[in-house]
């Protein structure tokens, strides 16, 4: 059965309906999501149940929501990923590999590699300069992606670097068993998907 469109749940929840619609996020607390949780992130997490089923699929929330036609939005990943953190039953996949493994864009994914990599390999982080030249983002671009990692806790802001931030305390383990390493699949045709 198709889940309702977006825009129909909104007009059911608006009207005091929501009586016969459960979701993931429902079943997983026992038959209440909670108020904070908006319909777009329930569907983001029904997608995620529904797509981790499959055998080997990894899939982070950013294609979820590309798969879904939405736009990546950092606030609808912080609520997602915070509902995954205080939900780890949802999954096997979330129990097995940390929810935060599923926040991070690719992108996100490499700057957090480079930044973990250098403070083990050269005992300090990156300049913003350096960043934005091997991970190749515009000023702006690094910056917001600084600034969202930092709300969503693997960067503490830091004005003695020169990169702005620091590595929060665990960092080393805030990515999971797969320390932001990725395998992102696109089948011809198809939505894409991440494999661990």
């Amino acid at each position: 059965m198709k889940h309702p469109s977006i825009k129909h749940l909104k007009l059911i929840i608006g009207l005091g309906l929501l009586t016969g619609l459960t979701t993931s996020a429902t079943l997983a607390t026992g038959g209440t999501a909670g108020p904070a949780l908006s319909p777009l992130a329930s569907e983001i997490i029904d997608h995620l149940v529904a797509d981790w089923k499959h055998r080997f699929h990894s899939t982070t929330i950013p294609h979820a929501m590309a798969n879904l036609g939405l736009a990546v939005d950092d606030d609808i990943r912080l609520e997602v990923v915070e509902y995954l953190r205080k939900n780890p039953g949802l999954s096997r996949s979330v129990r097995s590999w940390g929810p935060n493994n599923y926040l991070l864009t690719n992108t996100e994914r490499r700057i957090a590699k480079l930044l973990l990599n250098s403070r083990r390999d050269s005992g300090k982080l990156p300049s913003a300069a350096e960043v934005r030249k091997k991970i190749g983002l515009s000023r702006r671009a690094l910056n917001d992606r600084l600034a969202f990692m930092a709300r969503a806790g693997f960067l503490e802001a830091d004005r003695s670097q020169s990169l702005g931030y620091t590595l929060a305390a665990d960092a080393e383990i805030w990515g999971g068993p797969l320390r932001h390493n990725y395998h992102t699949i696109i089948p011809g045709g198809e939505d894409k998907f991440d494999v661990w």
